[in-house]
């Protein structure tokens, strides 16, 4: 069969199985009324034959259809081999039975060929080519329909052997067509998150600078300048956060997860954020939510406060006089659910008739030219748009230019019993004392991994490589299992597959790995596994993806402790590091002894990392520097190393050619960022020493 991906190829297989389940249907109805026209071939079948001969033709398309959406009973591939010869062989005994009017229904063969290769492929419609053609050799040859037409017999015979020969080639162009268009979509998409990724880190220390001078400085032009710098770059952080989501949605990465929420604190969350914007432009922002909605409801509140925040926000944007409302009304309520309708009104400039369905497009602005007055990407409503149809609903807009507009989708959400959380975020789950077998072979991740576990009270083994980790699970029954996808000497993956062969129950298994591109990821998920945690693997990411596994021994988890400022630090750019990822670690232990233990780890990690990844890179091994890269991206995620992880991403999906062009400047620009890396992290862990002995002396 051709190389489609698993899911594609399983997908394709249903879809072909509705489609003869609903086309069997018809073909029974209108042979049948031919037959009791014109008569069968042979006169001497009895009714009773057909009959069976129907019955036999429907129980095979709905075992067909039975077995394509329970597919670990009969493996895709060879589902399609079988149905690409059991159909041409079924519409021959069709065509056999049938007598004048067998002649009307050839046309059948041929939409059936070009079924599987628009659908499954060429080397499927290949299959059913030459079933079809010997099979209706055998009817013209047997059949007293055909027996005395022989230009009918040669004239469709040709049509069965040119016209898919025909689409053969078209087939092969729309395939490389697409391919080169999934290049391009995939390039743009990765280019989007690498630049996005490469802006926010160098603007967190914007802001922390900014902020800091701001605080200590005694000038008030120079306080007022800091609090400038501030809004800028919070203004900028807003815009490349937009980006993000953009690449996240294009890639399919974006996974809603349903938690309980009541729909004021969403108001309340987007009154506090967009308030006072509206208010230092002399307009009202209004809240208009229907009391008589339930709370607290069930569904994904994140993606729904992007939505509201993206059409509030513009709303604010656009519209100079007069007010923005926010409102919610119920439409229906049920006894497990409630639709409700979602509106955000305003009295700004309005869009103009021919631009309104242009609006939802990525990066299309009304206004156009070197002169803009209100600036912003152009990817608020296109975010808003992907989410709302990935919640089941469609964004509408009804608009006049300089009176305003009107943007409202309608939501179908399960009413829930839960109690909703203090903030409109998902809020973490926590299961705890389960026997759970953790493995890597990077001691930094390995490390976190395990004290993460431990600290919700999980009994842990932790293993350094696959083969450890093969042995554990020979010898010990585990309730939960970590496997980083790539060690060195067995792959996560490999583990797995080794692990549940001949076993009736598995426990389940999540993938730990610092790739996300859809290629891993569709390998992974193609794997049947609980799922994939990708690295920096958060005390949120951990404690959700146990609970999804483990639902009825679930607790709400602590508060997170209030985080500290990160040491500013002044030899090093200060965009080398990532304070989020700090106080992921302090999370998990704030205590200066565990943070300087973990960096000192860290670096030697990244150190001898940075030794193999080097060498591959000055050799050219294209599968050395995408082995090393990875390892070191996950490393320098788990210490907070930006700078360095972003680099090593980019390594990670280097083409041969590529590689060849610039090893030595790569190795360069490597060296540069590991030794600027490595002096960021010592200055923190200084900065941590000194702060230690100073609340100690």
């Amino acid at each position: 069969m051709d190389a489609l991906p698993h899911l594609e190829l399983v997908r394709s297989v249903r879809a072909q199985a509705a489609l003869r389940l609903k086309f069997g249907l018809f073909v029974v109805v209108v042979m049948l009324a031919a037959i009791g026209y014109w008569g069968s071939a042979r006169p001497e079948n009895q009714p009773w034959e057909i009959g069976g001969f129907c019955a036999a033709y429907l129980f095979y398309n709905l075992t067909a259809y039975y077995i394509a959406h329970n597919d670990r009973l009969v493996p895709p591939g060879v589902m399609v081999a079988a149905t690409a010869v059991l159909d041409p062989v079924m519409l021959s005994a069709w065509l056999f039975i049938g007598g004048e009017s067998s002649v009307l229904f050839i046309g059948f063969y041929l939409f059936t060929i070009l079924g599987y290769g628009f659908r499954i492929g060429r080397t499927a419609m290949q299959l059913c080519q030459a079933m079809s053609i010997a099979g209706f050799g055998m009817v013209s040859a047997t059949s007293p329909a055909w027996q005395d037409k022989p230009l009918f017999e040669i004239s469709h015979l040709v049509l069965l052997v040119v016209v898919p020969l025909y689409a053969n080639v078209l087939i092969q162009k729309l395939k490389v067509a697409r391919e080169m268009a999934e290049r391009a979509s995939q390039a743009k998409s990765q280019l989007l998150a690498n630049v996005s990724h490469e802006l926010r880190t160098p603007l967190t220390g914007i802001v922390s600078t900014a902020s800091l001078i701001g605080e200590q400085s005694p000038d008030g032009d120079s306080v007022e300048r800091a609090h400038a710098i501030v809004d800028l770059a919070l203004a900028l952080d807003a815009e490349i956060k937009q980006l993000l989501d953009l690449s996240r949605i294009e890639a399919g990465r974006e996974e809603g997860q349903k938690v309980a929420f009541e729909l004021g604190q969403v108001g309340e969350h987007l009154s506090r954020t967009l308030g006072p914007v509206a208010a230092a432009k002399g307009i009202a922002l209004e809240l208009d939510l229907d009391p008589a909605i339930p709370a607290p409801l069930l569904g994904d509140a994140h993606a729904l406060g992007s939505v509201l925040m993206n059409l509030v926000g513009n709303a604010v944007k656009f519209t100079d006089t007069g007010s923005v409302t926010l409102g919610a009304s119920l439409l229906e309520e049920g006894d497990d659910d409630c639709a409700i309708r979602f509106q955000v009104r305003d009295t700004g400039i309005g869009i103009p008739a021919d631009m309104q369905q242009r609006i939802f497009e990525p990066f299309f602005q009304v206004e156009s030219g070197s002169v803009r007055k209100y600036g912003g990407t152009g990817l608020g409503t296109s975010i808003a748009l992907a989410h709302v149809r990935r919640m089941g609903g469609e964004l509408r807009l009804e608009s006049t230019v300089g009176k305003g507009s009107r943007f409202w989708f309608d939501l179908r959400l399960p009413r829930t019993r839960k109690a909703a959380p203090a903030a409109a975020a998902p809020a973490a789950r926590v299961v705890r004392g389960k026997h759970v077998l953790v493995a890597d072979d990077n001691a930094t991740n390995l490390t976190l991994l395990r004290e993460m576990l431990e600290r919700d009270n999980h009994e842990v083994v932790a293993v350094a490589s696959g083969q450890e980790a093969l042995e554990a699970l020979a010898t010990t029954d585990f309730e939960l299992l970590l496997l980083d996808f790539n060690m060195h000497d067995l792959d996560g993956a490999s583990v797995y597959e080794t692990y549940r062969f001949g076993r009736l129950h598995i426990a389940p298994t999540f993938f730990v790995t610092a790739d996300t591109s859809a290629v891993t990821t569709a390998q992974l998920e193609a794997l049947g596994a609980a799922g994939i945690l990708h690295k920096p693997v958060t005390f949120d990411k951990l404690r959700n993806a146990i609970a999804s596994q483990f639902p009825e021994s679930a607790v709400a988890a602590p508060a997170p402790p209030t985080p500290r400022p990160t040491p500013h630090l002044r030899p090093v750019p200060v965009e080398y590091l990532d304070p989020e990822a700090i106080e992921t670690l302090r999370e998990v232990r704030d205590t200066p002894e565990f943070l300087c233990r973990m960096i000192a780890e860290g670096v030697q990690d990244i150190e001898r990392i940075d030794e193999a990844l080097g060498a591959a890179l000055l050799a050219c091994d294209l599968t050395g520097v995408h082995r090393q890269a990875h390892a070191m991206r996950g490393v320098s995620l788990s210490i907070g190393a930006a700078r360095l992880a972003a680099l090593a991403d980019r390594l990670m999906t280097i083409g041969q050619r590529e590689l060849d062009a610039g090893s030595r400047e790569r190795h360069a620009d490597l060296r540069r960022t590991t030794d600027l890396s490595l002096a960021a992290l010592d200055a923190l862990r200084q900065s941590l020493l000194a702060q230690d002995a100073a609340s100690t002396g």
